[in-house]
């Protein structure tokens, strides 16, 4: 999904919807530290680029195949969730606790 407004140009490779809710994934094969640099770039501009969802509550995942320690720990600190492959499964962390209602 790309979107080109002023001088603002951003590539999202996975947005999801849910509610008043949406979901900013950057998708890599090989996730480094750099990487969440362009993430944390696309969330700021996300609602620049696309207005209609200016009240909507806004997350951002880093999903890859491999991350290193680093990364990853930057990404939750940074408050991302982190998507992974874990053996054949995808494992997900997050550094915040979510309540299931």
């Amino acid at each position: 999904m790309g979107k080109h407004r002023g001088q603002i140009q951003e590539e999202y490779d996975l947005v999801m919807t849910n509610g008043d809710a949406i979901g900013i994934v950057e998708v890599k094969y090989k996730a480094h530290t750099n990487d969440l640099d362009k993430l944390d770039r696309k969330m700021k501009n996300f609602k620049k680029l696309f207005p209609i969802y200016q009240n909507y509550k806004q997350y951002g995942a880093i999903a890859s195949f491999h991350i290193n320690d680093d990364a990853k720990e930057e990404a939750l600190r940074r408050g991302y969730f982190v998507l992974q492959r874990s053996g054949d499964l995808v494992h997900t962390e997050s550094g915040e606790q979510l309540t299931v209602l």
